[in-house]
């Protein structure tokens, strides 16, 4: 029984650890994005289609991608300093 529970908690750890750098890129690309059309996150949300909208939904909204992406929010606010 321990066994299995290891083994989910790995996949669980390997996912984490898969999806940090993902997370990070988005964001990136979002921080980006917000330069370059002078837009607030916000104001891209609204002007984004739907496809996007949902695939932002399911990369930073998704319950799995929480701690990925909070771990991912750090790196990006210490390498870019905290006025980000």
């Amino acid at each position: 029984m321990i066994t299995v529970y290891y083994f989910f908690g790995g996949i669980a750890l390997l996912y984490f650890l898969v999806m940090i750098p993902v997370q990070y890129a988005y964001i990136t690309g979002l921080k980006e994005r917000s330069k370059s059309t002078g837009l607030n996150q916000q104001e891209m949300y609204d002007a984004m289609p739907v496809q996007e909208q949902q695939l932002h939904y399911h990369v930073q909204g998704n319950l799995f991608n929480l701690p990925s992406a909070l771990v991912a929010r750090l790196i990006y606010k210490v390498k870019h300093g905290k006025s980000q």
